[in-house]
């Protein structure tokens, strides 16, 4: 499971990937670094990826985006999800990666949690960010999923994603 800006904003088919820490052009295509890293999670684990979508598109503009975002922090929003997995009782290990914002879970994150038991379940977490690392993400998720094994996986800078692709690949060999 990955949440990333790209797929929750409609990024016209010219958006500039060189000017952005969190957006890349690979192969063509328009990925932000959860999506990448949540790819090369899938590949190493041989398991499925799933995006975590909301209703509501976030803005194009990187500066109206953090605002946003930030308000739904600030008021404790749970955006809508669209488009996710009836179940996940087959599950025994989820992969999670996301952006740290502000030292927290990005708010659709929040709204993927309230959907879902994680009970019994090992969660694996993986965050891009800018310098704050884990922050208090991996301890947010404990107190959501209190029942679940939490395991922290890698926090990675942003800017440096595809820097550090085999470092990913590896762990996740490692460790799955």
């Amino acid at each position: 499971m990955y949440f990333s800006r790209v797929g929750n904003t409609d990024f016209p088919q010219n958006a500039d990937a060189v000017s952005s820490a969190s957006l890349n052009l690979k192969d063509g295509e328009l990925k932000g670094n959860a999506q990448l890293i949540a790819e090369w999670i899938a590949d190493e684990a041989e398991c499925e990826t799933f995006e975590i979508i909301t209703s509501d598109k976030y803005p194009v503009d990187y500066d109206a985006t953090v605002e946003d975002a930030h308000v739904e922090q600030n008021k404790g929003e749970r955006p809508e999800l669209t488009d996710m997995p009836d179940d996940l009782s087959s599950y025994d290990t989820v992969w999670l990666t996301f952006p740290n914002w502000w030292g927290d879970l990005p708010m659709p994150v929040y709204s993927f949690f309230d959907r879902y038991d994680f009970s019994g379940k090992k969660i694996v977490v993986f965050v891009t960010h800018e310098g704050s690392g884990f922050s208090n993400t991996i301890n947010k998720i404990k107190e959501l999923e209190p029942d679940a094994n939490i395991i922290e996986g890698l926090s990675v800078r942003g800017g440096s994603v595809n820097d550090n692709e085999s470092e990913i690949r590896e762990w996740v060999k490692d460790n799955k």
